[in-house]
């Protein structure tokens, strides 16, 4: 009897899981699939997030311009507004880590996008970069991670038109890939989900870019509406890589419009998205700061930092160690902090 039991519990356990598969909408999907990427995200930043090799390697590239022909206050203004807007992030993700709400994305993309390109616009002010607008300082970040002068991992990127994409700086085996599973002590599957993430972008972006052309027919009375292999070309080209920094833009813009369904998704780990996004702008924002220290030194951002931000003292921390005159290969200890992988 008991073993009659089991079997019908078991049986039953397994109908109920196949109605949870099957009952799954579309945005269910897309949630799953949104938070698992973004966990991926958040482990792939945390393979190099301490590597203090590849920072200084990173370092090593780096070029001095003299301090006298950068304007330190606009240095000082963007800086301080990307650490502002990270903070909002951690504050975002410390207060609602235990909701499964979506909603809650809303707001994060936005900061962690901003984050990352008042910090970008700082650290270009230093190396005498003059892009400023959204789309030229992203095709300037693209072009840098094309030409391989950011730190390992952030020269990523993605290249091509919608059918002969290629994407740089990751590689994985999709073969038997499942955006709705992830196992983050497998770095394929890692790989495999950032890879489609960034493809995914890139295809976007080029269907938005694809309006700014007017390709006609052979005729020339009409303008096209399918494009071929040269016409996407094209449209790649005046379009420029897709890098990191597009991937979150991408989501600062559409998150709140075309996207709405899959964010109030029951399925939508909120958790996994915040934290993912937290992480990489945290290795990304340090990128950016190494070549600000590099150019005006430790105690310039040491001045500007806020007062009890943890990730900000901690990068802090990380800088004044790798920029160490006592040692040429600085060993970082990570102090006691909320903000760990």
């Amino acid at each position: 009897m008991l073993c009659r039991n089991r079997i019908y519990i078991v049986r039953l356990q397994a109908n109920m899981k196949t109605f949870d598969t099957l009952s799954r909408s579309e945005d269910d999907w897309a949630a799953i699939t949104t938070s698992n990427q973004f966990a991926a995200l958040g482990a792939f930043a945390c393979t190099f997030k301490h590597k203090t090799d590849t920072w200084q390697e990173y370092r090593s590239k780096l070029r001095t311009r003299d301090a006298r022909s950068i304007d330190i206050d606009y240095v000082k203004a963007q800086l301080m507004n990307a650490w502002s807007t990270e903070r909002s992030l951690r504050m975002t993700k410390d207060q609602f880590s235990c909701a499964r709400n979506g909603s809650v994305s809303q707001s994060a993309f936005p900061q962690a996008y901003y984050a990352a390109f008042n910090s970008t616009l700082a650290s270009f002010a230093c190396s005498g970069f003059t892009e400023r607008s959204h789309t030229k300082v992203r095709k300037k970040v693209s072009d840098l991670a094309c030409r391989s002068v950011l730190p390992q991992g952030l020269n990523v990127y993605v290249d091509g038109g919608p059918n002969n994409l290629q994407v740089f700086g990751l590689s994985a085996d999709l073969t038997d890939f499942q955006s709705v599973r992830l196992n983050l002590d497998d770095i394929n599957d890692v790989n495999a989900h950032l890879i489609t993430f960034l493809k995914s972008t890139r295809k976007q972006q080029l269907e938005e870019k694809k309006s700014d052309h007017k390709i006609m027919t052979k005729d020339g009375k009409k303008r096209k509406v399918n494009y071929n292999a040269a016409d996407w070309e094209t449209v790649s080209s005046s379009l420029g890589k897709t890098s990191w920094l597009c991937l979150f833009y991408r989501k600062r813009i559409k998150s709140n419009y075309h996207n709405i369904g899959t964010f109030l998704s029951f399925h939508f780990d909120t958790d996994k998205v915040l934290n993912g996004l937290s992480e990489f702008v945290w290795v990304f924002n340090l990128a950016n700061e190494i070549n600000i220290v590099n150019h005006l030194g430790i105690e310039a951002i040491k001045s500007w930092a806020p007062s009890g931000f943890s990730a900000v003292e901690e990068r802090i921390a990380f800088l004044s160690d790798l920029f160490s005159k006592h040692t040429e290969n600085a060993t970082y200890t990570q102090p006691h902090s909320e903000h760990t992988c």
